[in-house]
């Protein structure tokens, strides 16, 4: 019986391998950063403070006109406010003296933060923006309080 000489299955070497790999993880790394829409440089840091912030979510819009320009990212619960931080995208300008309020889509429809511009400047640093001008959310159910302590 002959033998037969079969070639060496290994030929490519560990560093077409590791190229390989490399260009591999790369190339998932890009598809994830498209598919979420994360960008890096586009978008300034936001900070506001509010006493009452019912219905506010992580996640929750941040419109300027009825356009979503960013988003919450961040609530913590202060020893008297509520701080709300998150992102703005760095294309819209907003004037300093501009009021940051959240307001609600109908009477029980979810809320979100509506930025009033103002008629002053722009804000100096455009890294991070702390709104000194806010409005709080009142619900239903606080105004129903407040109407019956009224009454006794």
């Amino acid at each position: 019986m002959a033998t037969k000489v079969v070639p060496e299955l290994d030929i490519f070497t560990t560093k077409y391998h590791f190229y390989i790999g490399l260009i591999s993880l790369s190339l998932i790394f890009f598809l994830y950063l498209i598919y979420f829409n994360i960008n890096f440089n586009d978008s300034i840091k936001f900070k506001a403070s509010f006493n009452y912030a019912e219905g506010i979510e992580v996640g929750a819009p941040v419109k300027i006109a009825g356009l979503k320009i960013g988003e919450v990212t961040k609530i913590e619960l202060n020893d008297r406010y509520i701080d709300i931080s998150g992102l703005i995208k760095k294309t819209y300008p907003i004037p300093s003296d501009s009021i940051l309020q959240i307001q609600s889509n109908g009477i029980f429809g979810n809320k979100y933060l509506l930025i009033e511009p103002g008629f002053d400047v722009l804000f100096e640093n455009q890294k991070e923006i702390m709104f000194t001008n806010t409005s709080d959310s009142y619900s239903i159910d606080m105004f129903l309080r407040y109407l019956k302590k009224i009454n006794e």
